[in-house]
C-alpha cells in the first residue's frame, strides 16, 4: 500500500472464515437505517455513499499526501496603468483580453507586439506581466504544461520579478521539468526569501538524490518560511520528522544499483538477497511497465530493512509487510528470510513498484488517486493472487462505500484493511472488465488534470460514481446467485 503497507496475503488465508462472520455484521462499522436490504440469502449489500461509519479511521487524505502546489498558488501580478506609449492601445487590448479569459487571442496580440518595446523599460515590464497572467490563465484552461512558455517568456523580460520566477519554479516541479536545478531554486530564493516553496523544491530534489542531511536542511528552511499557513507548516514539520528519521535509519546502508533501480540495505554483504531483488525489480520493470503502458523516468531507490528497522523507519500499522513511501520515493521492505519465501518477495516488491509507477505517473496529483483504486491497480496489474469478494462470502454482506476508502488506510484494523484490500481489488478489476485498461489509463489522465474520481467517471464512463459502484454491487450479486446455482 502506499505510504502505509501493501497487501496483507499473510493474514487473507487465516481470516478468511472469520471475515465471512465479520462483514456479514458490520463491515468495521455498523449499519446504518438508510442502507438498502440485500435481495436474496446470498448477496452483497449496496453501500449508501451518504452513509457515515461509526468509527472513522480513514482519513480525507493520506498525511503524507499533501496537496497539488503545496507552498502557495500560481498567483497573477497586478498589470495597474498601461505605461504611455504609442504601443498603449496594443497593451490594453492585450490585459482585456486576458481578464476574458481569451487565452489563444491574448498570446497572438502578444506575439505581434513589434520588437522596440524592448527598449521601454517601462513597457517590457508591463508586458511580462501580461505573460505571467496570461500564464496563469493557460494553466488553468489547459494544464500546467501549456503555461510553460509564457511563465519562461515574463521571466526572460523581467529576470528579476519573484512572481514570475515563483511561477516558472511551480510549473517546473509539477512536470518534474529537468529544468528545475538547484541553480535556478537558488535564484528564487534570493528574489523570495520569505517564500517555503523554492526551499520544498529543493528538498524535493535532494532527496531524490539520497542526500538526506540536505533535505532536512532545506525543509526546516521551508517549516519557518510556513508559519502563517498552519496546514502546510503542520505538513512540513511531519515530513522533516521523517526525513530525519530516514536519514538516520539509513546511515551506514550499503547501496548497489542496476539499469531502473537503487538498493539500500543493511546487514552487511547480503550478496544473494540484494541480487534477487534486484532481478525480480527489473522483471517488473518489463512487465509491469508494458501492462500499464508507461515506464520511470528516472531509477526508483528500493530500501531493505531488517525487521526491527522495518517498522521503527517506516511507522507501519502492524498489518503492513512492505510499503511505498511517496514522500521520499522509496519502496522499503523488511528482508529477513525473505529468501525463504521468493512468492512473497516478488509478490510485495511488484506491488510496491506498481505504487511507485502511479506516483509518477500522476505527479503532484497523487493524492487524487483513491486508496481503493490505488490498491486495485497494484493488485491487479503485480499478479497480486486475491480472490474476488463473492468467492468467500456464505451470506449477506455489508460493503464500505467507495467514498469512505479514497484516503488513507493507515489506521485500519488487520480485519477492516482485508476488507478495504478487498473491495479495492473487485472495484478495479470491474471497472478493468467492464471498461479496458486504456479506459482506466484515461480516468487517471483526468485525476492528474486535477479532477475528483466522481468527476472523471462521469467523464470517461459516462455515469455518476454512484452508479458505477452499484452495478460493481450487482455484479457482485450476479455472480453469487450463479455459485447457488
Amino acid at each position: 500500500m502506499q505510504g502505509r503497507g501493501t497487501g496483507i496475503g499473510h493474514v487473507i488465508a487465516p481470516l478468511a472464515f472469520a471475515l465471512i462472520l465479520f462483514i456479514g455484521y458490520q463491515v468495521w462499522f455498523k449499519p446504518t437505517a438508510n442502507q438498502l436490504v440485500a435481495p436474496t440469502d446470498s448477496a452483497v449489500e449496496t453501500p449508501d455513499p451518504s452513509a457515515q461509519p461509526s468509527l472513522a479511521p480513514i482519513s480525507a487524505r493520506p498525511p503524507d499526501q499533501p496537496a497539488a502546489r503545496e507552498g502557495g498558488q500560481v498567483r497573477v501580478l497586478e498589470p495597474g496603468e498601461v505605461p504611455a506609449s504609442k504601443h498603449a492601445n496594443q497593451l490594453l487590448a492585450i490585459r482585456d483580453s486576458i481578464e476574458k479569459g481569451n487565452d489563444e487571442e491574448a498570446q497572438a496580440k502578444l506575439l505581434a507586439l513589434p520588437r522596440e518595446i524592448s527598449g521601454d523599460l517601462a513597457i517590457k515590464s508591463y508586458t511580462a506581466i501580461l505573460w505571467n497572467n496570461l500564464g496563469v490563465l493557460k494553466e488553468k484552461a489547459r494544464g500546467t504544461e501549456a503555461a510553460v512558455p509564457a511563465f519562461r517568456t515574463a521571466v526572460s523580460l523581467d529576470p528579476k520579478n519573484p512572481t514570475s520566477n515563483l511561477n516558472l519554479a511551480h510549473a517546473y516541479w509539477e512536470l518534474r521539468d529537468p529544468a528545475l536545478t538547484p541553480e535556478f531554486l537558488e535564484k528564487v530564493m534570493r528574489l523570495a526569501p520569505d517564500n517555503p516553496f523554492p526551499h520544498l523544491a529543493l528538498a524535493d530534489l535532494l532527496y531524490e538524490k539520497d542526500d538526506l542531511a540536505g533535505a532536512a536542511l532545506h525543509l526546516d528552511q521551508a517549516t519557518e518560511r510556513a508559519r502563517q499557513d498552519p496546514s502546510l507548516h503542520s505538513y512540513l514539520q511531519a515530513v522533516t520528522a521523517r526525513v530525519k528519521r530516514t536519514e538516520k535509519t539509513e546511515r551506514g546502508f550499503a547501496t548497489r544499483e542496476s539499469s531502473h533501480f537503487t538498493v539500500k540495505f543493511d546487514g552487511g554483504e547480503d550478496y544473494e538477497t540484494w541480487t534477487r531483488v534486484l532481478e525480480i525489480l527489473e522483471d517488473a520493470y518489463r512487465d509491469i511497465g508494458q501492462k500499464f503502458g508507461y515506464f520511470p523516468s528516472k531509477p526508483i531507490m528500493v530500501v531493505l530493512h531488517t525487521t526491527n528497522t522495518f517498522e521503527t523507519a517506516t511507522g507501519s500499522p502492524a498489518w503492513a509487510d512492505a510499503l511505498y513511501d511517496p514522500i521520499l520515493g522509496r519502496i522499503q521492505i523488511p528482508t529477513q528470510g525473505a529468501l525463504t519465501d521468493e512468492k512473497w518477495l516478488a509478490r510485495v516488491l511488484r506491488h510496491e513498484f506498481v505504487h511507485a509507477l502511479l506516483h509518477e505517473r500522476m505527479g503532484v496529483q497523487a493524492g487524487r488517486l483513491p486508496t481503493w483504486l490505488n490498491e486495485g491497480l497494484a493488485m491487479q496489474l503485480a499478479g497480486d493472487p486475491w480472490p474476488d469478494i463473492d468467492q468467500l462470502v456464505r451470506g449477506e454482506i455489508r460493503l464500505i462505500p467507495l467514498n469512505l476508502l479514497e484516503g488513507g488506510w493507515g489506521g485500519l484494523s488487520t480485519e477492516a484493511a482485508t476488507v478495504a484490500y478487498l473491495e479495492g481489488n473487485s472495484a478495479t478489476l470491474y471497472l478493468i472488465d467492464r471498461f479496458g485498461m486504456n479506459m482506466v489509463g484515461e480516468i487517471l489522465g483526468h485525476l492528474k488534470a486535477g479532477q475528483s474520481i466522481a468527476a472523471a467517471m462521469q467523464d470517461k464512463l459516462s455515469m455518476p460514481y454512484d452508479q458505477f459502484q452499484r452495478q460493481w454491487v450487482e455484479n457482485l450479486n450476479e455472480k453469487l446467485r450463479a455459485r447457488r446455482t
